[in-house]
């Protein structure tokens, strides 16, 4: 959370000496800054046995808060999280940033991340020493062995660890997905069974949701698990694209199971398996994008599951997966900004230091302001990490469905957008086979598509908040939908709403009052933005109804503009919190701020325009038609234009 002590000092010393050969060489090429970047001295160091993290636990008043994204659908905002959330105490910051020091020499003296993604494999010793610092149990609490820290401090390892995002990867699917599941729906026989060996790393925990016939939908699986009649479980299928599934000794397994209140609608329920249980085979999957998360796929036999397996109990697979989904879709998404900064850092030496026509390329302005836009992207990735990880801190029973969902979004589209635009910068040098910016490049795309591609999250997250204001504003939406029986009501809610859009309206949440008088501007335009928001939530309700689940469109925009919003607010909070405390470079985050909201701000007025003028007059119709063209000539339909009819 303090953003001016996120320091890489091995990294940086490693780029100060790199720096002679830049300025003798100007232009050459940067794969081998990306290869001291995360591997350096990677094959001569010894395995060294490394001591268990030990950090002090901060006392955490846990507050009751409405869901922070879920309100912003109603047009509301917790203003008191404006006052950007401290987790840690000055001297805890401290103690963690000496272990970040320790973790990051490791990254850098003993993963190869080269080596990794070329032969498809965490070597067994780096696990090994991972497992014996405790990093396989951060979240996990100290009476079952773990470190039991708190998301903002396992936020903060997760910066470092991100330098190979293959192990970020197999850390975040062990205790974000498997251990979190356990820990929130496990009964205490459970927890006390396997939660001290996944701390240790014994055993490494493994989701099996997704199947090859099924995606993203989870209802439509085929993997059944029918009762023997001995209070028994006979578990049948095939679970694809399961992460750790060559590491795992635990598997979460979900499957359809007789319905407990009609029994021909089946039931989904979760349960626990051993690997070695009998009928259990894994075959791995050789995939281009993070290719040291061993992925694979796992089948089921005929393996007996005792009612003691259960996970939490039976039919209530679906709630267990979704909340698990939760911590999952915040830890994958939240380690990337760290590996991007430094390789920013990097870049930008090597940019000062590269001439083109008798000038520095830092002497551009286009290559200034893709730094800048870049810079805006990692800034607005790491605020938003950071803030999320301090509503789950500081909330009781924290609902973040929807926060999960729009940091993954937000995180792995900005990953690529930073990727891609410092390949731009750098030219053909970042094309190189093998450089780290291809693997990274593959990486990021792969992130995209993690645990269900970004237009499914997208979808989610807009009807979940559609949902949450059907329940809040039923009566408003049943008038809006019969305005023939309720003609004063709609009168009345037309004025409102003309009013907000030409910005005859009151600032009555006073978010401008809940930061830096220097950030006002922006405060009154995301207050003016949550009413717009707000408007048009009803308003395609009111337009759909029930049928809304049906459409695609409307919720998508919905769920763009509920992304910026939330990472609008939190880059509000977090640059305010830093100009109040004078933090170093504080009065220049005031600028990355302006830049950042002024960006947010045009990209949520193209979606509300879109939603306001419907898809008769934004181009969607067209795109529609053309669409169902194309699937009617089953591909590329206009004629060769050297074609002729004569």
């Amino acid at each position: 959370m303090e953003s001016s002590k996120i320091l890489w000092p091995a990294l940086r010393y490693s780029n100060r000496f790199l720096l002679k050969n830049f300025k003798q060489r100007h232009c050459s090429s940067l794969n081998s800054i990306c290869r001291n970047y995360s591997s350096e001295h990677a094959q001569t160091q010894e395995i060294i046995s490394r001591e268990k993290i030990q950090l002090s636990k901060p006392s955490i008043v846990k507050w009751k808060r409405p869901p922070f994204l879920k309100d912003i659908f109603l047009g509301k905002l917790d203003v008191e999280l404006l006052a950007f959330p401290e987790i840690l105490a000055k001297e805890q910051v401290t103690e963690l940033e000496d272990i970040v020091k320790i973790l990051n020499d490791f990254m850098i003296q003993r993963v190869n991340s080269q080596e990794i993604d070329k032969n498809a494999v965490i070597p067994e010793d780096v696990l090994q020493e991972l497992k014996e610092m405790g990093l396989f149990g951060r979240i996990i609490p100290e009476k079952y062995g773990g470190l039991g820290l708190s998301y903002t401090a396992s936020t903060r390892l997760n910066e470092v660890l991100g330098l190979d995002w293959s192990i970020a990867s197999t850390l975040a699917a062990h205790e974000f997905f498997a251990a979190e599941a356990l820990l929130h729906f496990g009964v205490e026989t459970q927890k006390s069974h396997y939660l001290p060996k996944m701390a240790s790393g014994e055993i490494v925990g493994a989701y099996c949701a997704a199947e090859l016939e099924s995606g993203s939908d989870l209802l439509s699986m085929s993997t059944v698990a029918k009762s023997s009649g001995e209070g028994q479980f006979l578990l049948s299928g095939k679970k694809s694209w399961v992460s750790n599934a060559g590491l795992a000794g635990l598997f979460i397994v979900f499957a359809k199971t007789a319905g407990t209140m009609d029994p021909n609608q089946p039931d989904i329920s979760a349960f626990l398996v051993d690997r070695n249980s009998k009928g259990v085979t894994v075959t791995m999957h050789d995939k281009v994008c993070l290719r040291g998360l061993q992925t694979g796929m796992v089948h089921f036999d005929d393996v007996v599951v005792t009612p003691q397996n259960i996970l939490s109990s039976l039919g209530q697979g679906f709630t267990v997966y979704l909340k698990s989904l939760e911590s999952f879709r915040f830890a994958m998404n939240s380690f990337t900004f760290g590996a991007l900064k430094s390789l920013l850092d990097s870049s930008t030496e090597h940019i000062i230091h590269c001439e083109r026509l008798d000038r520095s390329l830092a002497d551009y302005q286009l290559v200034r302001t893709r730094l800048s836009r870049i810079t805006n992207m990692i800034y607005g990735m790491e605020t938003a990490s950071y803030f999320t990880a301090a509503i789950l801190d500081s909330t009781e029973k924290p609902d973040i469905t929807l926060e999960s969902t729009a940091l993954k979004i937000f995180n792995s589209e900005a990953t690529l957008y930073c990727l891609r635009e410092l390949m731009e910068a750098l030219g053909s040098s970042s094309l190189m086979p093998g450089s780290h910016f291809e693997k990274m490049h593959r990486d990021a795309i792969g992130l995209t598509m993690f645990d269900s591609p970004n237009d499914v999250a997208r979808l989610y997250l807009g009807l979940q908040g559609c949902k949450y204001v059907g329940e809040n504003e039923l009566e408003n939406i049943r008038k809006l939908r019969n305005p023939f029986f309720f003609p004063f009501a709609i009168m009345k809610e037309k004025i409102r709403q003309q009013r907000i859009r030409f910005d005859f309206i009151k600032y009555e949440q006073d978010i401008a009052g809940h930061i830096h008088p220097s950030l006002v501007e922006w405060g009154n335009k995301l207050e003016k933005c949550l009413q717009n928001f707000e408007v048009a939530s009803a308003q395609i309700l009111s337009d759909h109804g029930k049928k809304v689940v049906e459409t695609q469109l409307d919720p998508k925009k919905l769920a763009d503009i509920a992304k910026e919003l939330y990472v609008w607010a939190a880059v509000l909070s977090r640059c305010s919190r830093s100009y109040c405390l004078g933090m170093k470079n504080s009065h220049h985050e005031l600028r990355l701020t302006d830049a950042f909201c002024y960006d947010a701000f045009l990209r949520v007025s193209q979606d509300m325009d879109d939603i306001a003028l419907g898809i008769a007059k934004n181009n969607e119709r067209n795109h529609l038609l053309q669409g169902e063209q194309i699937v009617d000539c089953r591909g590329y339909f206009p004629e060769h234009p050297l074609k002729h009819n004569f």
